[in-house]
This record gives C-alpha cells, sequence and structure tokens, in this order.
C-alpha cells in the first residue's frame, strides 16, 4: 500500500472518529497510531505510543499553559471580567449602540487576562446578552457581538494559542505577543463599527423596559449546558438567567478590578518585553497576582469561601489543562504519523512547483484552516496545522510572526463557522439562544472577518510594526 493512499485513509479515520463525538486528542492518537502501524509495523508503532507522549509533554516551554490557565481561573474567581463589563457600561452604555461598544471592549479586556475564547464567550454570554436584549438589541446581533468579541481572546496577549505556535514554530513569543497588539485592536475597533453600522440600520426598540425576550425564560433560571465540539473541548456551563452585577459589585470594587487587570497586564507585559523575566516566569507572578484577588474580593466570607473560591480555579485550571496536553500528546503521535510519510516535505513542494504568485500560496493554505477550525479546536488546528505549512511559509520567504497573525485570524472565522463555531455553540447553551439566530447574528461580522484578513495579508507592516519597533529599541 503507497504512504499516499495510507494517509488517505488515516484522514478519512479521524474525520470518522470526530463524526462519532470522539474527543479530538483520542482522534488524533487512534488515528495517527493505525497510520504508524500501516507505514511500518506493530513494534514501531508500540515505541512509538512508548516514547511520544512524554516527549511531546515533557518541556520546561509548557510550563507557561497551565499558568496562563490559572491566571484566568482566578481572574474569572475574583469576578474582574464582569466588574470590568460593568465598567465600562458605565461609561458607554448610556449612548446608543453603548453597549455594543462596552461588550466588546469587556471581550477584549477579558481574553487579556483569560486568552481563551471560549471562556470569554461563555461568562459574557451568560452576562450581557439578555441585558442587549432588554434595552432592545435583537437577540441575533446581541449573540453575534458577544460571539465575535470573544474572537479576541486568542489574538490580544496573552494567548495560549500564541504560545502554542511558538512552542510549535520556534518563533519568539515576545515578538508574537506584540505582534497581536496593533490586529487585536483594530479588529476590536472593527468589530464595533460593524455593530454601530447595523444597530443604525436596523435600529433599536424605542420602549423596552421590562421587555423579556421570547428567546429568555423567566429571570434568575438556572440550569447546565453541555457543551461539546466536536469531543475537542467539552465543559459544563452553568446558565444563570439574571443581569444583576457580580457579588458585592460597587463603584469601589470596579475600580479595584481596574487596578487588578492593570497589574495582571503589567506583570505580563513588562516583564517579557523588557526581559527582566521569562515569559513562565511572567506568567507565574500574574497567577500569583490574580490568586492575591481572590483572597482581597473574597475575604468577607472568611476562609472557608476563599479557600473554596481557589479551590474552583484551581479545578478548572487543572480540568482545561488536562484537556490541552491530551490534545499535544494525541498531536504528537499524529504528527509523527505525518513526518514518516513525508507529508511536509510534500506538501511543500506541492507548494513551491505551482506557478503563482507566493502570496496566492499562503492565501490557499489559510484557507484550508477554515474547514480545520468548523471541527476543531483552536489549540488542536495550531499543533496539527504549524508543523505541515509552516515550513512552507518559511520557504516562500515570509515572516512566521506575520502568518502566525493571519493563522489566528482564521482560527477565529472557525470558531464561528457552521456546523460546529464553538464560540456560537457556547452562546447558545449559556443563553438559550437557538444556535440558528446566533450563526445569523454573526454572519455580518464574518464579512468583516474576511476584509480584516485580506487587510493584513496584503499589509504585513500592520501586523509587524510593533515587534520591529520593540526589537529595534531593544538593540539601541
Amino acid at each position: 500500500m503507497s504512504a499516499e493512499l495510507i494517509v488517505v485513509l488515516i484522514l478519512a479515520l479521524f474525520f470518522l472518529l470526530l463524526a462519532v463525538e470522539t474527543p479530538v486528542a483520542f482522534a488524533l492518537g487512534m488515528s495517527g497510531a493505525v497510520g504508524v502501524v500501516l507505514l511500518h509495523s506493530f513494534k514501531v508503532a508500540n515505541s512509538v505510543l512508548g516514547n511520544v507522549p512524554f516527549e511531546s509533554t515533557a518541556k520546561f516551554s509548557l510550563l507557561v499553559i497551565p499558568l496562563y490557565i490559572l491566571l484566568g481561573a482566578m481572574a474569572t474567581q475574583a469576578h474582574i471580567p464582569e466588574r470590568i463589563y460593568n465598567v465600562i457600561n458605565r461609561v458607554a452604555g448610556r449612548f446608543k449602540g453603548g453597549l455594543a461598544v462596552a461588550t466588546i471592549g469587556a471581550c477584549g479586556g477579558f481574553a487579556a487576562v483569560s486568552g481563551s475564547s471560549v471562556a470569554t464567550a461563555a461568562t459574557l454570554g451568560k452576562i450581557s446578552v439578555h441585558q442587549m436584549i432588554r434595552h432592545g438589541y435583537k437577540a441575533e446581533l446581541a449573540t453575534g457581538i458577544v460571539a465575535i468579541g470573544a474572537t479576541l481572546g486568542i489574538l490580544i496577549p496573552p494567548s495560549i494559542i500564541m504560545i502554542m505556535y511558538s512552542i510549535m514554530s520556534g518563533e519568539s513569543i515576545a515578538a508574537l505577543f506584540s505582534a497581536g497588539i496593533v490586529p487585536g485592536i483594530l479588529s476590536a475597533a472593527a468589530y464595533i463599527v460593524t455593530a454601530l453600522i447595523l444597530i443604525k440600520k436596523n435600529g433599536l426598540a424605542a420602549d423596552v423596559a421590562g421587555r423579556v425576550s421570547a428567546d429568555q425564560p423567566h429571570e434568575n433560571n438556572a440550569g447546565t449546558a453541555r457543551v461539546d465540539s466536536g469531543g475537542t473541548d467539552t465543559a459544563t456551563v452553568t446558565i444563570v438567567k439574571s443581569t444583576t452585577s457580580a457579588p458585592g459589585t460597587s463603584i469601589f470594587s470596579e475600580i479595584r478590578s481596574i487596578l487588578w487587570l492593570g497589574a495582571i497586564l503589567a506583570t505580563v507585559m513588562l516583564g517579557i518585553f523588557t526581559g527582566t523575566t521569562t515569559l513562565s516566569e511572567s506568567a507565574g507572578v500574574a497567577a500569583v497576582v490574580a490568586t492575591l484577588a481572590v483572597v482581597v474580593e473574597h475575604y468577607k466570607t472568611g476562609v472557608r469561601g476563599i479557600v473554596r473560591r481557589i479551590r474552583d480555579g484551581l479545578t478548572e485550571t487543572a480540568s482545561v489543562t488536562s484537556m490541552s496536553f491530551a490534545v499535544l500528546v494525541g498531536a504528537g503521535i499524529f504528527a509523527y504519523f505525518l513526518v514518516s510519510a513525508r507529508v511536509p516535505n510534500n506538501v511543500s513542494r506541492f507548494f513551491a512547483g505551482l506557478d503563482v504568485p507566493p502570496l496566492l500560496i499562503v492565501a490557499l493554505v489559510l484557507l484550508m484552516i477554515v474547514p480545520l477550525g468548523m471541527f476543531l479546536d483552536s489549540l488542536a488546528v495550531v499543533v496539527i496545522v504549524v508543523p505541515i505549512v509552516y515550513p512552507t511559509v518559511i520557504e516562500l520567504g515570509f515572516d512566521g510572526v506575520w502568518f502566525a497573525i493571519l493563522l489566528v485570524k482564521l482560527v477565529e472565522i472557525g470558531l464561528l463557522t457552521p456546523p460546529v463555531g464553538m464560540n456560537c455553540f457556547v452562546i447558545a447553551g449559556a443563553t438559550g439562544i437557538s444556535l440558528e439566530r446566533v450563526f445569523r447574528g454573526v454572519a455580518p461580522f464574518l464579512l468583516c472577518e474576511a476584509v480584516l484578513v485580506v487587510i493584513l495579508l496584503f499589509f504585513p507592516e500592520i501586523t509587524l510594526w510593533l515587534p520591529n519597533l520593540l526589537e529595534s529599541a531593544g538593540k539601541g
């Protein structure tokens, strides 16, 4: 059996396993192991299964992943996201369209401390969607705003996806983090403009006092929704149909949350860009700051209350970290098979033989990422795609940092695209609004994303300006 036929069969097996809702980590590992057996033998496959899991995870650089996950979990336990939303809403919410601006701004703020698009969608979906509906926003528009705003979580630093890209490609994490800032701000501004255009076009209800959407159950109902994206990232999201603020919210608690967010961002960004701390050290210090925020914000609940909050944060961290590392192990086995079958080399040779402009080749590579993003978690997309296409991009003479931002943008589009659309799925579960309506609401923002990708593709200086500036300042 030829290697090409084996690759086709293994890819078919992989997608078949996904179709029967096998978790992505196991789908990758199982299909990769079968591929090694077909290419070599059971003896080689046994050796791979014994060595690759250790080799894929026994890296000091991976320590940063659980630390940043812990940072986001503790920030959530300290109610920083909710209170930041209240602050932004207090300023912008009084203007027409202000709630849309507040929600997108809050998504960016929460993304900065969590680095997770799904966590942002779940948290702010519960907080903001029904508040916007009561202020006259259509359910489609409200959910679309949260879904697109949540994608900032994998672009604005610190981002787990950027960290994983750095590990898989060898690019500087400081350069990747700085490269995400300008496109992140540009994306947030474009989302706000798109939302305001939609509001102006469709208008808001004039009299919405006491309005409850037909999609919205009676307030203060609670329940749980099982969120499962093709077996990739399964979690139980508590549904709280209430627009009350976080417990103990006051102007002073909101000011404290702003200060906590500033301290966390300063710890991460200044430590990395000034070189005073490594990536892992800055993540560790920021996680400690977030844990101190939990202690301070819940000291009135006593020792038991503080311990319960910290325990919940650690439990969430352990759950998300184990999922992330399971994906790494499965991807390591699958990557071994792909390399053994010479897939990266064949892909590079194929693209190099095309008589088309190199930029068109990059565009084709990026378009292939969207279907993967429809079915796979963003982390899985990165660990599968980067080893295959990164060498081709570098060989064509393009910058790896620039390509990272484009890849992340395409992963963002995948998070919003049917049939799965992880962000849309989470928001539908957290709000009780049908998934079909969420997809309709996010459609105009997908067009906005496509325009942003084209701009970043043809104008690399937008992405590389800040990394080059910081590099020049460092040399000076």
